[in-house]
């Protein structure tokens, strides 16, 4: 009985050995089926964050072009607006400046004028006193 003990007790335990090295291989296989499992999970919720973040982003970006676009806009008519005000000053200006040229003109004729009478008076006195000279 002894000899028979010594044979079935390592077939036993191998018996048990191998049911329990396949039942913790399915264990490790149904362990990796999870993770497997939950990793895609994982990937496919990062995945429809990334395609959110990316919307809000062309979002983002449609946004600040609008903005960019509005302002150059307002720049461009403030531009035109400042280039028509230069205008019209430049030409307010320039009617001054011909009506302040056409007045020194007047004047310096005026003084002209004056000038030559006075100067015809000295003539006339500078004759009197050579006629008299002489």
């Amino acid at each position: 009985m002894e000899i028979a003990q010594l044979i079935v007790s390592p077939a036993i335990l191998l018996g048990a050995f191998i049911f329990f090295w396949k039942e913790s291989k399915a264990g490790r296989m149904e362990l990796e089926t999870r993770l497997v499992q939950r990793m895609d999970r994982m990937e496919d919720r990062l995945e429809a964050r990334f395609v959110e973040s990316e919307a809000r982003f062309v979002a983002l970006e449609d946004k600040m072009d609008r903005r960019f676009i509005a302002t150059d806009a307002r720049i461009v008519a403030l531009e035109n607006k400042m280039d028509k005000r230069f205008v019209s000053l430049e030409d307010k200006m320039d009617k001054r400046f011909v009506a302040l040229e056409d007045k020194m003109n007047e004047r310096i004729v005026s003084l002209e004028d004056k000038m030559d009478v006075r100067v015809g008076r000295l003539e006339g006195v500078l004759i009197t006193t050579q006629q008299k000279a002489s």
